[in-house]
C-alpha cells in the first residue's frame, strides 16, 4: 500500500542528493585548513553517523534472506518496503507510527521511521539531533534537515500542517544506486510518454 508518507519520504531521498554536494563540500571545508576540525566546524557528528550499522537487528547492506519477520508494505519493483510483525513502536520517549525497512536488489539501504502527532515528531527529531547533531536544515529554510558522512545519511522531515514527521537513516551506496535507478527509470517513462505508449 503506497502511504503519502512512503511517497513523501521517496521524494526526501531525492532532496538528499541535491543537498549531498553542498554538504559533502562543506564538510571537507574548515575555517583554517591548519587547525583541525572542531565541533563547531560542522553540524554533523560524522564519526557517531559512520558508525550506524542498520537498525531492528538488520545491518545495512544485508541481505533480505537474513531478515525475519518482514511483512511487504510496497513493491516497486527493485525496491521493496516492508514492516516487521510486532515490531515496538516506539524509540526513546517517540512513539511511532510506523517502522520502514528499504530494501534496494535485495539488500538493506534504509530505515524508515514516521511519527503522527507533532510532540513524538519533536522527539525524533531531538533523538536525531543527539545522535548526530544538529545537520543542515534545507536551504529554502523549510522543515527538512540532513545529515551526511562519508558511509551513512540521515534524514529528517516535518509536515508543518499536521506535525507528523519522518526520519530515515540509510547506506551511501545503495542509496545512491537507487536513486541511479530511480532517474533512469523517470528518464524512460518520460520517452515512453513523449511517444504515447
Amino acid at each position: 500500500m503506497i502511504t503519502l508518507k512512503s511517497a513523501r519520504l521517496l521524494s526526501l531521498s531525492i532532496l538528499a542528493t541535491g543537498c549531498f554536494a553542498s554538504v559533502a563540500f562543506a564538510q571537507d571545508a574548515k575555517k583554517d585548513p591548519a587547525q583541525p576540525p572542531s565541533k563547531e566546524d560542522s553540524p554533523t557528528n560524522f564519526a557517531q553517523l559512520d558508525a550506524v550499522k542498520g537498525y531492528g537487528g538488520l545491518a545495512f547492506n544485508s541481505d533480505f534472506s537474513a531478515a525475519k519477520d518482514l511483512v511487504v508494505e510496497q513493491d516497486r519493483g527493485p525496491l521493496k518496503i516492508y514492516k516487521k510483525k510486532g515490531e515496538k513502536l516506539i524509540i526513546g520517549s517517540a512513539l511511532l507510527e510506523t517502522i520502514l525497512y528499504y530494501y534496494y536488489e535485495g539488500k538493506l539501504y534504509g530505515v524508515a521511521f514516521h511519527t503522527n502527532d507533532g510532540q513524538d515528531t519533536l522527539n525524533l527529531k531531538s533523538i536525531f539531533a543527539f545522535a548526530f547533531g544538529d545537520g543542515q536544515d534545507s536551504d529554502d529554510s523549510g522543515p527538512s534537515t540532513i545529515w551526511i558522512g562519508k558511509k551513512n545519511g540521515a534524514l529528517f522531515d516535518v509536515n508543518t500542517s499536521t506535525g507528523d514527521g519522518s526520519g530515515f537513516i540509510f547506506d551511501h551506496k545503495l542509496h545512491d544506486a537507487y536513486l541511479k535507478y530511480e532517474t533512469e527509470a523517470a528518464q524512460k517513462a518520460a520517452g515512453q510518454l513523449i511517444k504515447g505508449e
